[in-house]
């Protein structure tokens, strides 16, 4: 993910990589996004400018994340690319075409194994409620979310892998 440097000179996050200016990049995990915040010298180093100021750049980041995610699952959710609640997440597994799950913080363990079943898919858990989860999709609370095979959902698996990065 890009960063780039804001007129007020704290290092502002670029996740779109859109901003114009000099930019740098970073891997989106969470072990190099604090190191950046702890040395803010190696940022400057990278940007070419004698200091910048990184407080608060992880939870930023963080923050970029969620709502590229969430704005991922409204795509994918307004494109059919869900199944969402249990029966029809249950069956979008068993017809194999489920490419994994999204589960709300607060499902249920046996909720999530009864959706699964026997198959090994990746399970993605947010930081979202059911209530939030629920929202992002424009349905009422759901705690569980099946991925279907889409190209918005590859998107969307490929942030939900930096959030769980970024944790």
């Amino acid at each position: 993910m890009r960063v780039v440097l804001g007129p007020d000179g704290t290092v502002e996050v670029d996740y779109r990589a859109r901003l114009g200016g000099r930019g740098a990049w970073l891997l989106p995990r969470r072990d190099v996004i604090a190191t950046a915040e702890a040395k803010p010298g190696l940022l400057a180093r990278m940007l070419h400018v004698e200091t910048c100021n990184t407080t608060g750049l992880l939870e930023r980041v963080r923050a970029a994340n969620e709502r590229t995610v969430g704005e991922l699952l409204s795509l994918s959710a307004r494109s059919g690319a869900l199944a969402s609640g249990g029966d029809q997440a249950t069956s979008a597994v068993r017809a194999g075409d489920a490419l994994g799950l999204v589960v709300a913080s607060d499902a249920a363990q046996t909720s999530i194994d009864a959706v699964r079943g026997d198959r090994d898919l990746t399970i993605w858990t947010l930081p979202w409620d059911r209530e939030a989860l629920g929202h992002r999709i424009g349905k009422g609370p759901r705690a569980i979310v099946a991925l279907r095979a889409a190209v918005v959902t590859r998107a969307l698996a490929e942030q939900l892998r930096r959030m769980q990065d970024l944790r």
